[in-house]
């Protein structure tokens, strides 16, 4: 990718501020190109009996409540992409 289909401008491959991965932002809108699968994994956690949901903290749906789960990135097995989605609410995950 080398122009922003939004605003025509060039785009970098690097890390947006608060992401782990490399993605190609436009130089110019800031708008960030997320290149992965359309498949979301997701869990859930259950502890003493209960079923934990998470509060959303960002957009869209925001203040919602909803079970952790997100899109997959590429490379990653379902596995890997349910335990990241459990990574952000600070809880401990383990297999069943």
């Amino acid at each position: 990718m080398k122009y922003c289909s939004h605003c025509r401008a060039l785009v970098s491959f690097i890390v947006p501020e608060g992401d782990n991965r490399q993605r190609y932002v436009c130089d110019e809108c800031e708008f960030i190109f997320y290149e992965n699968p359309r498949v979301i994994a997701g869990t859930i956690p259950v502890f003493e009996g209960q079923v934990l949901l998470c509060k959303r903290a960002i957009e869209p749906r925001l203040g919602y409540w909803t079970l952790p789960a997100g899109f997959m990135e590429n490379g990653e097995t379902t596995q890997q992409a349910a335990l990241r989605a459990v990574s952000y609410t600070h809880l401990r995950a383990h297999e069943t």
